[in-house]
């Protein structure tokens, strides 16, 4: 159960999904709220992208429509056409003005949107909203995912206890580079929109950024975060004292999010934080995380829990990235396997192999070249990775 004061949801199926699952949700507030979004960075965006980006200018929202099973994605004017049909049916079933709805989508590229399904459930939608159903929400928005995914989390604002929490989706397409994933994140505190815009972009830089499941990046992407404000709390300013707090609650909410994401990971039996530290700069710790993230050779070596340690390094001297082979220490956990680039001994080597059989560990690349230091977290890759998109649309 999860629930945030002010706000309302449902999540029904209405048939755009063959199997009779939820595949259309709907959140609302109680009165417009403050909002901001993160969107994805791939130059082929979707329908309800292109009509989010322009709708979250505003600084203003009050109602979240999104489907499953469609991405409405590569669908020419129609889809355009199609995705602010949705909203607009939205906005003049919950009586609120058009600008105020914004809409997402997630699922197949290149198929138009079932518009008469869409219609014959928004009045469902409508009827349907409880402050109990924000959890059929996540569930309305899955697709390859296996369960719903949602955190939450109290935080002191003023003397008052207010609440920020997240719906998310996400298993494919994952990588570091904009959300990759949906989330929508419901808080009842008063925040200024330029608070609200930094926290969120920091809160995404540091989570959803950070992980990876096999490096693509989705058509669609979206993270919005509305604060309705309910909480009567004095209003949270970027110098104010309650900023930081708030900013903490929001990066611990992203980061439940995004490892769950990753532990969800199509396939996936390992969730790895791949840590880089030595670096000369801190981009440049990134960029060597995210290519030994990235790396098929890495993943599916985790998956067979074999520390293969050279395909590690291997993969860190293709990143782009100075620094000499012949001083850098790799760890499994805390047990080192490499020091000077040299191979510690092959009893290590065992060790390492039985620290790969946790669902969830850690690999350390030291490259002793500076203070620079970053991470990403990853998943392995397996055989169902391969059977779940090999079947995708059939």
């Amino acid at each position: 159960m999860i629930k945030v004061p002010g706000f309302l949801g449902c999540g029904i199926s209405c048939g755009i999904k063959k199997d009779g699952e939820k595949d259309i949700g709907l959140i609302v507030s109680s009165h417009p709220a403050g909002a901001s979004g993160v969107f994805t960075t791939n130059v082929v965006k979707a329908a309800p992208v292109i009509l989010g980006l322009k709708r979250i200018k505003r600084g203003i929202l009050q109602a979240i429509v999104v489907n499953s099973g469609n991405a409405n994605a590569c669908t020419g004017k129609r889809g355009i056409e199609d995705t602010a049909s949705t909203a607009r049916l939205v906005a003049k079933g919950l009586k609120i003005k058009e600008s105020l709805v914004i809409p997402s989508s997630t699922g197949v590229i290149g198929v138009p949107l079932p518009m008469e399904k869409i219609k014959r459930a928004v009045p469902r939608l409508v009827s349907g909203l409880s402050e109990d159903k924000l959890i059929d929400v996540a569930e309305a928005i899955m697709t390859t995912d296996s369960f719903p995914k949602y955190a939450s989390q109290k935080v002191k604002i003023g003397g008052r206890t207010g609440t920020i929490s997240a719906l998310g989706k996400g298993a494919g397409m994952i990588a570091p580079n904009m959300a990759t994933m949906l989330c929508f994140i419901l808080t009842d505190i008063s925040i200024e929109l330029a608070a609200q815009k930094r926290a969120l972009r920091e809160a995404v830089d540091n989570s959803f950024n950070k992980i990876i499941v096999d490096g693509d990046t989705s058509t669609n992407d979206t993270a919005l975060i509305l604060s309705n404000g309910v909480l009567g709390n004095e209003t949270i300013r970027l110098d104010g004292r309650d900023y930081k707090r708030f900013k903490e609650a929001l990066f611990d909410i992203t980061t439940q999010i995004g490892e769950i994401v990753v532990k969800d990971g199509e396939g996936a039996t390992k969730v790895v934080r791949v840590i880089v530290k030595g670096a000369r700069t801190e981009k440049e710790a990134e960029k060597v995380a995210r290519v030994i993230g990235t790396s098929l050779l890495v993943k599916t070596a985790f998956y067979g829990e074999d520390p293969n340690w050279g395909r590690i390094i291997a993969a860190a001297g293709r990143a782009g990235v100075g620094f000499n082979p012949m001083k850098v220490d790799l760890f499994f956990g805390n047990l080192r396997v490499v020091k000077n680039g040299v191979e510690v001994g092959m009893r290590n080597e065992k060790k390492a192999s039985s620290i790969m059989k946790n669902s969830e560990f850690s690999v350390t690349l030291d490259l002793k070249q500076g203070e620079g230091r970053s991470f990403v977290v990853t998943s392995d890759t397996t055989v169902d990775y391969v059977k779940i998109n090999a079947h995708y649309r059939t």
